[in-house]
């Protein structure tokens, strides 16, 4: 019974399978006869081994053709595709040969290139691709770049003298570039090659108030040319004339006169240390006084630190902070606040002290109110300070007249460090000394008169005052 039963099945089966494998072969044959129908695609030798070199806006490729003979030209495709350029290929033998393509006018930063050969019977190969890399202003901003360290705007001379850092070995440095208007409105521009290292580069027929542009070009290694960062803009100081305004109060050559705070303080020879307050006009009047405060004969210096602190030097060389008390100077310590303080110059300024050097060598000293050190306790801040008469500005820029009466400033950091020297003024030995209280500053004659520049501008402004 079984086997009939198995007969019977494979008997109704059987047709089902051939009408099936019938149809599937009619299927393939179908698809074998399209195939058949379409010619071979044929594929050119594609690019390969492509090298990129970057310049400024552009980069240059090249690769290895491949040696079949019918490429005529290779298409080089970026920006997805959008933009292309045709590189007509000229075999100049048999086998693999370079070739190669500058692209210009490209953004900054990374790009992907594409490479696609083709002929003019419409055959082409297979793409080839690389990225690449395009050289730009923020590239050569992230380089060693040269900085103008010093600026000396000569105003008899129309002239403005500038000093640049030194270039260090791979630095990539290949000449720095000034560009200006002279007072005759021509374009100018100086290009100082990188061996000029601490030479004063002059730019000569400068206007009063005018500007310059600064940059630094590089040749970076493995480039095809020269890069540049942008222009910083560098503007002379406004000439002002200006003698001051004579106030009523006499003052005093040889007195020290200091800030404390928005005041003015004078320690005369007596020892006595008085302080005047200053009007809205920069009139200065007695606000306080304190006889035989700080004996000249035990001091050598005095002058006012922070809150209501003092630091004195002694003749023993020995530094001590003080405070006032019922009008009495107190040493806040039982002992010295340090040892060794040769320095014949000292300004107070707030959280340190510059001590100054006749050399002009300037060191910032960091004491706290309860007569400690701070960590380092101290910091070279600059140089080249040698000057007689000298204040610090609003705290924040130190000043000095030289002999033939040049008033040079030298901005402060917050780290105490100064910055770059600055003329900002001639006939300035006019006067013998000079005081600042908070954004005025004094000027003392030698008979006694004092001046006052109520609206004194350390940065912006060229003071001559003879």
């Amino acid at each position: 019974m079984k086997k009939i039963s198995i007969l019977f099945y494979t008997a109704l089966c059987l047709p089902l399978f051939l009408v099936a494998l019938l149809s599937s072969c009619d299927k393939m044959n179908d698809i074998q006869s399209n195939f058949a129908n379409k010619e071979e695609a044929v594929y050119l030798g594609r690019v390969d081994s492509v090298k990129s070199y970057p310049g400024f806006g552009k980069v240059k490729l090249v690769w290895l053709m491949n040696a079949d003979p019918k490429i005529s030209k290779t298409i080089v495709y970026w920006n997805l595709r959008r933009d292309s350029i045709v590189r007509s290929f000229n075999r100049t033998g048999l086998g693999t040969q370079l070739d190669s393509v500058v692209l210009e006018d490209l953004p900054e930063g990374t790009m992907l290139i594409e490479f696609r050969n083709t002929n003019d019977k419409g055959e082409t190969s297979l793409f080839s691709s690389a990225t690449v890399t395009v050289w730009g202003e923020s590239f050569a901003d992230r380089l060693r770049a040269r900085n103008v360290t010093s600026f000396d705007y000569d105003y008899l001379q129309s002239s403005y003298n500038l000093t640049l850092s030194k270039t260090t070995p791979g630095d990539s440095v290949a000449y720095s570039q000034i560009s200006y208007i002279t007072k005759n409105n021509e374009t100018r521009v100086i290009n100082t090659n990188r061996s000029v290292n601490d030479t004063a580069v002059q730019l000569t027929d400068f206007p009063a108030g005018g500007s310059f542009q600064f940059r630094t070009v590089f040749f970076p290694p493995q480039g095809i040319d020269t890069v540049r960062n942008e222009y910083q803009t560098f503007k002379a100081p406004d000439v002002v004339t200006d003698r001051g305004m004579k106030i009523a109060l006499k003052g005093n050559a040889t007195s020290k006169y200091f800030p404390m705070n928005d005041d003015l303080c004078e320690w005369n020879a007596a020892g006595d240390l008085v302080v005047y307050e200053a009007s809205a006009n920069g009139e200065l009047t007695e606000k306080m006084r304190y006889p035989a405060l700080a004996s000249r004969t035990t001091l050598r210096d005095f002058f006012f630190y922070e809150g209501d602190r003092f630091i004195g030097v002694q003749n023993n060389n020995s530094l001590y902070m003080y405070t006032i008390a019922d009008g009495v100077l107190k040493n806040v310590l039982a002992s010295t606040l340090g040892t060794g303080f040769t320095t014949s110059k000292h300004i107070g300024a707030r959280g340190f002290f510059y001590a100054i050097t006749d050399a002009g060598d300037v060191k910032a000293w960091f004491a706290l109110p309860a007569g400690t050190w701070l960590t380092p306790q101290s910091a070279t801040a600059g140089s080249g300070f040698a000057y007689n008469s000298y204040a610090l500005f609003n705290f924040q820029t130190l000043i000095g007249i030289d002999a033939a009466g040049n008033l040079w400033t030298f901005p402060v950091a917050a780290s105490a460090v100064l910055g770059s020297k600055i003329r900002m003024g001639l006939g300035w030995n006019r006067f013998t000394k000079i005081m600042c209280a908070g954004t005025r500053l004094y000027g003392l004659e030698s008979n006694g008169d004092l001046y006052v520049y109520n609206n004194f501008d350390a940065a912006g402004k060229y003071w001559i005052v003879n």
